[in-house]
């Protein structure tokens, strides 16, 4: 759970612009645009299983020698 309060400490502004838009575009043009919100929430578990360790720390780039 440590990755994913790390992810949303470094990234929350870009969540919570994603769901806005995604509201906003939903109320303004066609109710389509709320297929962001699951998308956006999917991403986030992604990105936090990958960029993040079990301690809440980045992993850097696990190639470089």
């Amino acid at each position: 759970m440590k990755r994913y309060t790390a992810l949303w400490r470094d990234t929350w502004w870009l969540w919570a612009g994603l769901v806005s838009l995604g509201v906003a575009l939903a109320i303004l043009v066609e109710w389509v645009f709320l297929i962001a919100l699951p998308i956006s929430l999917f991403a986030f578990f992604y990105f936090g299983l990958m960029r993040y360790d079990d301690e809440g720390n980045q992993v850097g780039d696990r190639f470089n020698p």
